[in-house]
């Protein structure tokens, strides 16, 4: 039972009083020293591989190499041909063989009709040229040289002259050979012609020979894109 008097010490019924304000915060403890890192767990599977990108684009040069260019011809003659003088009709050396040739580069159906050899493919290009080549009989007294050049749709390319000398009616034919290194468009023809006054032949020496003899080639190599 509860006691008459509740400021005694034993009073067990006493009522409760209001909660006394909180106290301040003690201050933060030292922070606990970190225990050791667990074993690593096995690796999981791998996941399934992802879509592929689109292609990259690269330049010229990085796809194709030497800066986008790979265009080249090995073409070459082994018949006889009688040219006439410059300028009188039938002046250009024509060519009825090939080696390696970039087919897609060149048109070169009109080689051995006209001479013309189209290019497909805008560039700087290389292009060495031979022919074995003299004078057509009868060679007046005193004997003239001949020369050969390049002519780009109809204009002479410059450089490209060469020319040749028979000391006496007897010899044999001369080869004379040129290059050049010149800027071309597609749709551009060269045509390597007879630039002399007098007709020149073109055919093999042939004592002593063994092998069919090249009597004019034109080499073609592509050396910059344009």
């Amino acid at each position: 039972m509860c006691k008459d008097d509740h400021h005694k010490k034993d009073c067990c019924c006493c009522i409760q009083g209001p909660q006394g304000v909180p106290g301040l915060q003690g201050e933060q403890g030292v922070q606990g020293v970190p225990g050791a890192q667990g074993i690593m767990g096995p690796q999981g599977a791998q996941g399934v591989q992802g879509l592929q990108g689109p292609p990259g684009v690269c330049s010229d040069e990085q796809c194709h190499g030497r800066e986008g260019c790979e265009a080249y011809a090995n073409i070459f003659s082994r018949t006889p041909q009688d040219l006439t003088a410059f300028g009188a009709g039938n002046d250009a050396v024509l060519f009825n063989l090939q080696n390696a040739v970039s087919v897609a580069d060149f048109d070169l159906t009109m080689m051995s009709v006209t001479g013309d050899i189209k290019f497909l493919k805008s560039g700087v290009y290389s292009i060495a040229f031979g022919v074995e080549a003299k004078v057509t009989p009868p060679i007046p007294d005193p004997v003239p040289s001949f020369s050969f050049g390049l002519w780009k749709n109809g204009i002479g390319v410059p450089g490209s002259e060469i020319s040749g000398f028979s000391q006496s009616p007897n010899d044999g034919t001369l080869q004379v050979t040129g290059e050049v290194m010149i800027s071309v468009v597609a749709g551009d023809t060269i045509r390597l012609r007879n630039a002399s006054t007098n007709p020149v032949s073109i055919f093999p020496n042939i004592i002593g020979v063994l092998f069919p003899v090249s009597l004019a080639n034109f080499n073609i190599h592509c050396l910059k894109a344009l």
